[in-house]
């Protein structure tokens, strides 16, 4: 009997012990599959957390599309790049510095002075007594600038147009003529009365302050009309109620 007993014993404790190695060879298996299992949920808050921190920016919406990260950097790249844009249309020193450097749109006839010698309209002027332009005088051999940029539409004698060059109601033997952008025509006039000394041709395009002829008698006569074309402008140059002059003094002036 003993010996049956003791080899009783034997087996209990062999199906112990294999009871205890089956326990701690299944803990670690039963641990993995604890742990995959829960990975949907904390992949699920996770997400969610993910989204409500792009739906409180305020550039972008929750969304539970895969690529709701890489949106909401995108966004911010264009937000940065809306304000860089911005930046550059600021007005920058140099930008300003080149636009005051731009030339004027008039500028006067002579440099070194204005040499006003007769003013636009009502003159003391026995056989003139209203004056269509205004008088210049900065000496014999002085240079005329363009008073305003322009096409070049006459230069030369006026009784190729019709207009009389006799002195002293004509308007000399050398005419410029140029007409600005917007329709007005300005008459460099009685500069050169015995001879021509422009130095511009019909078509050329000047701009502000360009020499365009020398002054070779006793002064510039300056006629801007705006209205009707320098020929028939002439017509006018005694009718102070009906025509289509301007003065030039207030133009370059109001630009000065």
């Amino acid at each position: 009997m003993l010996p049956l007993k003791h080899t009783f014993n034997q087996l209990s404790h062999l199906n112990n012990r294999l009871k205890r190695q089956l326990l701690l060879g299944t803990l670690p298996v039963l641990l993995l599959l604890g742990v995959i299992s829960s990975f949907p949920l904390f992949i699920g808050k996770t997400a969610e957390a993910e989204t409500l921190t792009i739906a409180n920016t305020p550039t972008e919406q929750a969304t539970s599309q895969p690529k709701r990260v890489y949106q909401y950097f995108h966004v911010e790249s264009a937000s940065t790049a809306v304000k860089a844009a911005k930046t550059a249309l600021k007005p920058t020193t140099a930008n300003a510095s080149a636009k005051a450097d731009e030339p004027a749109e008039w500028g006067w006839p002579y440099t070194g002075g204005q040499y006003v010698t007769s003013t636009f309209g009502k003159r003391d002027l026995a056989d003139s007594p209203w004056h269509d332009g205004v008088d210049f005088n900065a000496g014999v051999g002085s240079k005329i600038h363009a008073v305003h940029a322009g096409k070049v539409i006459f230069v030369g004698n006026p009784m190729k147009r019709g207009v009389t060059d006799a002195y002293p109601l004509g308007l000399g033997k050398d005419v410029v003529v140029t007409e600005t952008a917007d329709g007005d025509q300005i008459v460099y006039q009685e500069f050169a009365m015995g001879k021509q000394t422009h130095t511009v041709k019909v078509g050329e395009t000047v701009k502000v302050g360009q020499v365009i002829a020398t002054q070779a008698s006793g002064h510039l006569h300056l006629g801007v009309t705006n209205q009707k074309s320098w020929v028939t402008a002439q017509n006018d140059w005694q009718n102070p109620s009906a025509h289509s002059w301007q003065d030039p003094l207030k133009l370059i002036k109001a630009a000065d």
